[in-house]
């Protein structure tokens, strides 16, 4: 199953999975991901092995388990931010500003980033394209042009690279600077992509 298919599939977590997935989190969170065992994990957890074992094989799909349940709720998170927002535009810029606020602000990335880069930038660099993939698909639902997915994979390669280099000449500290940059730079794809950047004018 492809990691599409498993973000939108029934999770099928259960309570059990729920209290693996969050101490996989407060472990990771505290100890890194090199410093985590599923062993370590089901203490955390006050489980025994074999049920973690039983839901996450191997630590890769416990850690696969996390990054997609995160995934999820950052997209939950962006879809109530633009919801009703009445032009693609509109959703551009408060999309652009969100995405750099939710992913700065995110605990568990910052101490990867800072601590174990190597852990984390093959998801965000070279391993990056299932990521992509499910970001251009979403992004792109948002947008009305004929060219929505690449103009939502560009949306996606700035965002990425503001947040992996966050020093820049660019002012992008707060969320109506991003709104900002969003409104001058980005916002102008939608209308060279086809987009209806502004509802039409009544007859």
């Amino acid at each position: 199953m492809t990691l599409l298919e498993l973000l939108h599939a029934d999770d099928g977590t259960d309570a059990a999975s729920e209290r693996i997935l969050d101490a996989a989190y407060a472990r990771f969170l505290a100890y890194g991901v090199r410093g985590t065992t599923v062993d370590d994990v089901a203490r955390q957890a006050g489980l025994s092995r074999i049920t973690v074992y039983r839901r996450f094989s191997r630590k890769n799909d416990l850690i696969q388990g996390v990054i997609l349940r995160e995934l999820r709720r950052f997209l939950h998170d962006f879809e109530q931010a633009v919801a009703g927002l009445p032009t693609p535009a509109e959703q551009v810029v408060e999309g652009f500003a969100v995405t750099l606020r939710l992913v700065r602000g995110h605990s568990l990335l910052g101490r990867l980033l800072a601590g174990e880069p190597e852990t984390i930038l093959p998801h965000l660099t070279t391993g990056a394209e299932p990521y992509m993939a499910v970001a251009r698909q979403f992004v792109a639902s948002h947008l009305d042009s004929p060219d929505a997915e690449a103009i939502a994979e560009m949306f996606i390669r700035i965002s990425l690279s503001f947040l992996l280099t966050p020093s820049s000449a660019i002012p992008l500290e707060s969320d109506e600077q991003a709104r900002a940059f969003a409104r001058r730079h980005l916002v102008p794809f939608l209308s060279a992509g086809g987009a209806e950047a502004h509802p039409p004018a009544s007859a």
